[in-house]
């Protein structure tokens, strides 16, 4: 009967906002790199009354009120207010996007404005995370948030100013930059769950005014967050350390030069999953393999197991069952140097930033979400069960990333541009691939199926602002870029191997699975603006812009007749006719263009402060990636068994409309109302996909990752009293989301979050403050990210959001 098991078919899916006083919007039209050419600290900490952040744009002081076309923008005590502790908490605190791991923790998908991006591959992101002005993969890019100087949401399209080029924005992480003077901080936070987490910094001036130390560290702990319902360890776990170096060298007056070494490593327990439920009998998916008889006794069997473990799960919402995988593993580690030098001659400044990242991630999940499965070893001949797993998904990932990028910058009275270049090239770092457990024993394993890729992207790009008048700017960028993409993957044994032994297994010529994948493609992308400052209080802009997404490819090579449209006994489930996936071995150019008209407006009413900042959009977005599950269509004991047991498609065309509001109200210095939100329409206009038997996808399958309403209410208030000389500031928000991104086109059930925080701030004048905060003080129970969402697979599953957590901070700066 074990022969017959191993010829069953698997696969799998891997698959707002408390802006007190310290945010605002910025613009795409400003170089980020340019704003970093003053120092951080002062970036962060220069807040005047009305709340705006100052930076720099066209090399002098500017209110993000200011300049067109939005950015969120947050401090450091923005982000105290939230207790952000990671990148991806934003997402409640930054109206529009989304921030989810899907198909484990280090699989970090950011949405914003409808754009996503697929779980599956190694793609450019939709939106690209930055950290210290170098950009990162999806792939460890949820880096937590100690001793940072800000960080920026960039929306709509970016490229003719500085980096990758994307379709639906970038997000800025800049760390706190080394000072002239000598100081720093240590901080402690205990709470729930042994929430243990002990972070600090410390600055030195070592040479004064030409150079300065910044060293800052964190270490965090916490027991499971998700408890196993039948016995084990749990789920979600902390185990991270993290340290960061950065040195500031400044000879002389026009050259500066700035270099960030950061380091990451988690040794943690997997996400944990829940089951939400059973689509179907098992004996479906049998019947046809195994006969009637024995395939409905398998089937039968599994079905009890199935609603057994539901009935224990609708019992137990933070709970996840533990099963042969165990607690499952993420393990993560990463490395990074950074590099900015600028010199500055005049009107003119020529600069550089460099980068290298390595990353490694090491991968383990029960994505059925079911505990221990057997089979009746009466089918066997064993006088016991047989173990049997339904659904396990596990991934090695080991890569290392280059980027180099050039600008050369003028400013002049009436009139500032900016040209460059950029270059990555990214590459294996060893061994990786991934292996898709799906109904398998122990005697008829899933294939280890190798997947190494290598991007290249090179880029000239450039823009220009000219003022017409004293109150009109018009605002012009060109970007044009090259993108090559080469992969080798495909079953080589028992184990994952290297690149280069990949491609000399490869270049036997076997029809084996095992082969080389290539494709190139380049395009331009644009962008014209034109504000307007009506008044001193009132900026009206607008703005269209093209972004694209480079070309990719599915792996590994589809040459064997389980994926080339042959015929063998382990397809179509007893069916015996394999699909051909060849069509979809490289995918093409997304494109979109977008038009956007805003206005900015502060104002002051009888004594209250504020303002109202809206921003409107229509977008269309051509050959949108979708990605396609393998597990209905290919055998998991295929060698070209596609790489995370699916694929990529430019399968839909799209038109997405949306309107974002950023309002505040300051009726006294002390006490600050904010409501910022987002709406966000997706329309499918087209859904084309290659005539492949097998396949089947419409526009009920398209992906829409943004909620269509998101937000947040929050207020800050600093009581009336003072105790020991020191503030009490009072800060809640409530985070409310609509139903939001999951796969094949269904959608999260929406939630609401409430978070609170009291701080008492610098006591008795000391630099020492202490706070308590709730985060998702309701212990409102909703899921995080979607994991398996198929009705063609028998049972789903997603990831379940935190429960409540709550504790105590204390910090002691000097």
């Amino acid at each position: 009967m074990s022969a017959r098991f191993t010829q069953l078919l698997c696969g799998a899916a891997v698959p707002a906002l408390l802006l007190a006083a310290g945010t605002a919007h910025a613009a795409t039209n400003v170089a980020p790199q340019q704003v970093a050419e003053t120092d951080v600290a002062t970036q962060a900490e220069a807040v005047p009354s009305d709340g705006d952040i100052v930076v720099t744009a066209r090399r002098r002081d500017e209110r993000l009120q200011d300049v067109p076309v939005s950015v969120v923008a947050f401090s450091p005590a923005s982000l105290e207010r939230s207790t952000v502790l990671t990148i991806a908490d934003i997402r409640t605190i930054s109206p529009g996007l989304t921030f989810s791991s899907e198909g484990g923790k280090d699989n970090a998908a950011v949405t914003l404005r409808g754009i996503g991006q697929i779980p599956t591959g190694e793609v450019t992101p939709g939106v690209v995370t930055y950290f210290a002005n170098v950009p990162m993969a999806s792939l460890g890019s949820n880096v937590p948030t100690y001793d940072i100087g800000s960080i920026q949401v960039l929306k709509g399209p970016q490229g003719t100013l500085f980096g990758r080029n994307t379709l639906g924005g970038a997000v800025l992480i800049t760390p706190q930059g080394p000072r002239q003077d000598f100081g720093g901080y240590v901080q402690g936070t205990y709470g729930n769950f042994d929430y243990r987490e002990v972070q600090g910094a410390l600055n030195v001036p070592l040479i004064p005014d030409v150079l300065a130390v910044r060293v800052a560290g964190q270490i965090r702990r916490s027991d499971p967050l998700i408890y196993s319902i039948n016995g084990g360890s749990g789920f979600n776990n902390i185990h991270q350390d993290s340290a960061r170096a950065s040195i500031l060298f400044t000879p002389n007056d026009w050259l500066k030069n700035t270099t960030v070494v950061d380091y990451f490593k988690a040794r943690e327990y997997a996400s944990g999953y829940h089951l939400l439920r059973q689509n179907f009998s098992f004996t479906n998916l049998f019947a046809p393999a195994l006969g009637p008889v024995a395939g409905g006794i398998v089937g039968g069997s599994l079905d009890a197991q199935a609603q057994g473990y539901l009935a224990q799960q609708r019992q137990n919402f933070f709970g996840s069952f533990t099963d042969s995988s165990g607690s499952g593993r993420a393990n993560r580690r990463a490395f990074g140097i950074s590099n900015d030098t600028s010199a500055s001659f005049g009107d003119f400044t020529l600069r550089n930033i460099f980068g290298y990242r390595k990353n490694r991630s090491d991968q383990l999940i029960n994505t059925a979400a079911l505990g221990p499965t057997t089979l009746p070893g009466a089918l066997f001949g064993s006088p016991v069960d047989v173990p049997f797993t339904v659904f396990h998904a596990s991934a090695l990932v080991q890569r290392q990333y280059f980027t180099d990028e050039v600008q050369f910058l003028g400013n002049f009275d009436k009139f500032n541009f900016i040209v460059g270049g950029f270059y990555s090239h990214d590459t294996p770092d060893g061994p990786s691939g991934s292996t898709f457990e799906a109904f398998v024993t122990p005697a008829s394993p899933a294939s280890v199926v190798t997947a190494n890729v290598r991007n290249t992207n090179y880029a000239v790009f450039g823009q220009v602002t000219y003022k017409l008048t004293d109150a009109v700017t018009v605002n012009a960028g060109a970007r044009y870029s090259w993108d090559r993409v080469s992969a080798c993957g495909g079953a080589i044994g028992t184990s994952y191997v290297s690149d280069d032994a990949c491609r000399a297994v490869a270049g036997l010529g076997l029809a084996d699975g095992v082969g080389v994948v290539t494709n190139k493609g380049s395009d331009p992308s644009w962008t014209f603006g034109i504000d307007w400052k009506a008044t001193p209080d009132l900026l009206l802009y607008a703005v269209t812009r093209r972004g694209y997404r480079g070309v990719n490819i599915n792996t590994p090579l589809f040459e064997t007749q389980f994926t080339t449209g042959g015929t063998d006994p382990a397809c179509g489930f007893g069916t015996g006719q394999c699909v051909d996936l060849r069509p979809f071995q490289k995918t093409g150019e997304e494109r979109l263009t977008d038009i956007e008209i805003g206005e900015k407006l502060n104002f002051n009413v009888s004594g209250a402060t504020g303002r109202l900042n809206t921003a409107v959009y229509y977008s269309k977005y051509k050959n949108a990636l979708q990605f396609l599950n393998a597990q209905a269509i290919v055998p998991s004991s295929a060698p070209d068994n596609p790489t995370n047991a699916s694929f990529g498609v430019n399968a839909a065309d799209l038109s997405i409309f949306g309107v974002e509001l950023d309002a505040a109200v300051s009726p006294s210095r002390n006490f600050t109302v904010t409501f910022n939100g987002a709406y966000t329409h997706i329309k499918v206009d087209k859904v084309t996909l290659p005539p492949v038997a097998g396949i089947a996808f419409t526009a009920d399958d398209v992906n829409r990752y943004s909620p269509s309403f998101s937000g947040t209410v929050g207020v800050s208030w600093t009581l009336p009293f003072r105790p020991a000389d020191g503030d009490l500031v009072l800060n809640g928000d409530v985070f409310m989301t609509s139903d939001y991104g999951g796969q094949y086109g269904e959608q999260l059930p929406g939630y609401k979050l409430v978070n609170a925080r009291l701080d008492w701030k610098d006591i008795a004048d000391s630099g020492f403050d202490v706070g308590v905060f709730a985060r998702n003080l309701t212990n409102e129970r909703y899921f995080a990210a979607p994991n398996v969402l198929l009705k063609s697979f028998p049972v789903n599953s997603v990831a379940v959001g935190d429960p409540r957590t709550y504790g105590v901070v204390a910090r002691l700066s000097f």
